[in-house]
């Protein structure tokens, strides 16, 4: 998630914003701590940084 939110040059606190979550569950999310739903991944990479994760996975395995 930290990689698609680069990409978008948004914050945690935008991210989190946009989504609906408060900025310490998203944190959370973005450093593990917590495990992130899929839905919830899905959700972001789409409507927040409107990316699929196929494209998220390509940038940070340098295939961009």
């Amino acid at each position: 998630m930290k990689t698609g939110r680069n990409i978008r040059g948004l914050t945690q606190i935008e991210v989190a914003e946009i989504y609906g979550v408060s900025e310490r569950t998203y944190q959370r999310w973005e450093r593990g701590v917590v495990r992130v739903p899929f839905d919830d991944v899905s959700a972001i990479c789409a409507r927040v940084f409107k990316l699929g994760i196929d494209e998220i996975r390509a940038v940070i395995n340098g295939e961009d």
